[in-house]
């Protein structure tokens, strides 16, 4: 495999609700280098905000396109289409400030009505077209994450809803539950997908994005599949809110625990 030494990150949206900048000073805390940036409001997506990212001693290895933020991408309307490329402009801005080598987005619902892709979709793609090319010229990677429903379900769809786009280096993204709730193993879909980066966290029976640890999933089995292509990204856990609302200092040492003996180890 790739070095992975100190590529162990961890995803502000899991500190939810808490400040960004709190966010990154806890993750930082545990001893995490690396972190996944998910913007809660427009403040968080400035440049101004990463002057005071420099205060923490933390790298914000990728950021997630804000969830808050992404009915402006996926938004046909010509008002708001102009209003979510200025933001996504100022995102890649973001990024090229922090130091940033990965910018996460989802896929958007694929139209099969003529007149819907005419007039819905297209203005759609159009706008990941937009972002993706910022993203190219600022040097930062887009990836596309799997998603239980819609064409990124399965690694084949994931793959051909990418190469439908036509655009220089957009890579997929893996994200270990979401693959679980559309019942392929994690394992499998790493295997096929070959992503450029992860999201980690666990799954059991209803329960989704527990830490990565505490659920069903087969970590080695995960880890042997990053080995079958040789992967060089991060290694991105991102739980669910709920499971660090209370002790986030002792939940994040054991996240950073169990990630680097799992990878490390």
């Amino acid at each position: 495999m790739a070095d992975i030494a100190n590529k162990y990150s961890f995803s502000t949206a899991a500190l939810y609700p808490r400040s960004a900048l709190e966010s990154l000073r806890l993750i930082a805390g545990a001893g995490f280098l690396h972190a996944e940036l998910m913007p809660q409001c427009f403040a968080d997506a400035s440049e101004s905000f990463a002057r005071e990212v420099e205060q923490i001693k933390i790298h914000v290895a990728s950021v997630h396109y804000p969830l808050a933020m992404f009915s402006m991408l996926y938004n046909a309307s010509p008002g708001m289409a102009a209003e979510a490329r200025a933001f996504g402009a100022g995102l890649v801005r973001l990024c090229k400030a922090l130091g940033t080598e990965v910018l996460v987005v989802h896929p958007h619902e694929v139209q099969q009505d003529p007149t819907m892709q005419a007039l819905i979709e297209q203005p759609i793609r159009e706008n990941i077209l937009h972002l993706a090319e910022a993203c190219d010229k600022a040097g930062v990677l887009l990836v596309i994450e799997n998603s239980p429903k819609g064409v990124g379900r399965t690694p084949e769809g994931l793959l051909a809803y990418i190469a439908s786009l036509g655009a220089p280096r957009i890579s997929p993204a893996v994200d270990t539950t979401e693959s679980c709730e559309a019942d392929i193993d994690p394992a499998e879909f790493i295997k096929k997908a070959r992503p450029a980066h992860l999201h980690l966290s666990d799954h059991a029976g209803e329960k989704k994005h527990i830490p990565a640890g505490e659920g069903d999933t087969d970590w080695q089995a995960v880890k042997a599949a990053l080995g079958t292509f040789d992967y060089g990204g991060y290694y991105t856990l991102e739980p669910l809110y709920r499971y660090y609302l209370e002790d986030p200092e002792e939940k994040l040492s054991r996240a950073y625990a169990f990630i680097s003996a799992l990878i490390g180890g």
